[in-house]
């Protein structure tokens, strides 16, 4: 949990340094950019916690349908988990050339 912590916050702190180097690059004005880089650094927190609560949203209404699980390979249902059949590559491949 902590290195999740600290890798988010390291990016957001690279975000914040590229807006602010952006902003600067494009106004010429420092405090120009130092404030639209802390507005972007607070409305960009704000919009991943709606983004995480849309995302919750979601998968709670397809759970809902019966739609949580979606599988893109054939498989074999057991206790929830699904298992691709041993020789039953979801990969389809081309006949061997002779």
């Amino acid at each position: 949990m902590r290195k999740a912590i600290a890798k988010a916050l390291t990016w957001r702190v690279i975000g914040t340094a590229e807006i602010f180097a952006i902003s600067f690059w494009t106004t010429g004005h420092i405090a120009t950019a130092g404030n639209t880089a802390g507005l972007v650094a607070i409305t960009s927190v704000v919009m991943y916690v709606v983004h995480e609560l849309v995302w919750n949203w979601h998968e709670g209404r397809t759970e809902l349908i019966g739609l949580s699980r979606i599988r893109l390979t054939p498989g074999v249902q057991v206790n929830n988990d699904v298992f691709v059949e041993p020789g039953n590559s979801p990969i389809p491949t081309p006949p061997c050339a002779s």
